[in-house]
């Protein structure tokens, strides 16, 4: 089914546009919710890799990305939970700006 196949559907199942708007604002805050909840895990779980290793994700994602700190698995995770932070950020961002 296609995005506005789906949105037809619900117009449908609705008694009125209003009712539709409150539903689907309803669920875009919840889907935002869940984004914040999961960006503060990914936070706090960089948090403790910056104190391990005294150093800005930002700053070693750029080192790591140059192949200046190794391959030791610390890495691969801090640098792969850093992009799904940005990624997730981005996200956020463009949900916010459509609500």
């Amino acid at each position: 089914m296609t995005t506005m196949a789906v949105y037809e559907a619900l117009k449908n199942a609705f008694a009125n546009e209003e009712q539709l708007e409150q539903s689907l604002s309803k669920l875009l805050r919840f889907k935002l919710d869940e984004h914040h909840l999961r960006l503060r895990q990914y936070e706090s779980e960089l948090a403790e890799f910056e104190d391990r290793y005294g150093m800005a994700s930002d700053v070693m994602n750029e080192k790591f990305e140059a192949g200046e700190l190794g391959d030791a698995m610390d890495f691969f995770e801090w640098s792969g939970l850093f992009v799904l932070s940005q990624y997730l950020r981005r996200k956020i961002e463009r949900l916010e700006k459509g609500q």
